[in-house]
């Protein structure tokens, strides 16, 4: 009972020995530093929200979002969401210009064809006169053949008109010369009549390109036949204005009756 109460009395004084001894066995601080220690872990812990400066991951693609029906039919989820394709449009477009440039194929070649199915006026045929004489201010004469110039009415070359004073001149002949002088020696282009070759016919001649009926009602020295071609009838216009040729007198039709052609 001795040693048992010995021990007893050892171990109890280790225990306040310990107690008395803790604060300065222990170093000032480490209490501090143990919490801080834990604060630091607990920050370091990963947190399920993403900081605000985190860097952003790499964009995946999006998924729907999820329904409650959502794994029993994603077919007809996904339908609904996708948005018609470009392609169709594509392709409408392309379909209704296709159906334009066939329409106007189609029109086109019906003109064509119409075209075709008319037969083309032949082209007239002219003839180069030489050694041309000249009658009067609207006929000429090329060996046994005599052209009178189409669209005009014209005065014999023997005509005697009055001037504005009631005086006679010989309006006939100045015609004549007028055109004598134009024509000259050069060769003169007519139209032939269609059918046949007669020796006496109307045609429209020119004279290096110069169109003898208009040239002669423009100088005055003609007038234009009923009805008037308009090219004509504004010669015969300017004419008038100018006072030329038959126009002195102010008016060509006071003049003697003048041959039609």
């Amino acid at each position: 009972m001795e040693l048992a109460s010995r021990i007893v009395s050892v171990l109890l004084g280790l225990v306040v020995a310990v107690f008395i001894l803790w604060p300065i066995t222990i170093p000032v601080g480490f209490g501090q530093a143990w919490w801080a220690s834990k604060q630091i872990a607990a920050q370091s812990e990963p947190t399920p929200s993403p900081r605000p400066d985190a860097p952003a991951e790499p964009a995946a693609a999006p998924s729907p979002p999820s329904t409650p029906f959502a794994n029993t039919a994603p077919s007809e989820t996904s339908t609904q969401s996708t948005p018609a394709k470009p392609d169709e449009g594509k392709h409408a477009l392309l379909a209704a210009e296709r159906a334009e440039a066939e329409r106007i194929a189609a029109l086109n070649k019906d003109a064509k064809n119409q075209k075709d199915a008319t037969p083309a006026a032949p082209p007239t045929a002219t003839k180069l006169y030489y050694r041309v004489a000249v009658r009067d201010a609207g006929t000429l004469q090329s060996g046994g053949t005599t052209i009178r110039l189409i669209g005009i009415t014209a005065r014999d070359a023997d005509a005697i008109c009055k001037d504005k004073k009631g005086r006679n001149w010989q309006c006939g002949a100045a015609g004549k010369s007028a055109l004598a002088r134009l024509i000259h020696t050069r060769a003169v282009s007519c139209e032939l009549p269609k059918s046949g070759r007669p020796k006496d016919f109307p045609a429209r001649c020119a004279v290096a390109g110069t169109d003898l009926s208009t040239w002669v009602v423009r100088q005055g020295w003609a007038l234009p036949a009923d009805p008037a071609e308009p090219a004509l009838a504004e010669a015969a216009e300017a004419a008038k204005k100018d006072g030329a040729g038959l126009w002195r007198a102010g008016d060509a039709t006071l003049t003697p009756e003048a041959k039609a052609q």
